[in-house]
């Protein structure tokens, strides 16, 4: 059944930034919205919860480098982090849904 819904696409990617970062990603085709979104690795975030929050705060972004960023840096706003820095991460994202059209 070939409907023209906005597919949600599901992918992964692994990067070293630093640290190993490994995205696992699914967004909505048409609209470039986060549908779900998990940020795993040997990566160092103080409180460990805001790793969750920012997940939860990434879904319905749209996957655009502006949009991203932003989003990241006000989650992260108040925390430490250790083995990636906002852009590379930003960066992984959108290299997990293979854009590399990022500018």
């Amino acid at each position: 059944m070939n409907s023209s819904h906005d597919e949600i696409i599901t992918t992964t990617t692994t990067a070293k930034l630093g640290k190993i970062v490994k995205i696992e990603l699914a967004y909505k085709q048409e609209s470039q919205l986060i549908h779900s979104i998990r940020i795993t690795g040997d990566f160092f975030v103080h409180p460990e919860e805001v790793i969750e929050q920012l997940e939860q705060g990434l879904c319905g972004v749209k996957l655009e480098k502006e949009d991203l960023k932003n989003k990241i840096q006000l989650v992260l706003k108040n925390s430490e982090f250790f083995g990636f820095e906002i852009d590379s991460l930003v960066d992984v994202i959108l290299d997990t849904k293979g854009d590399k059209n990022k500018i």
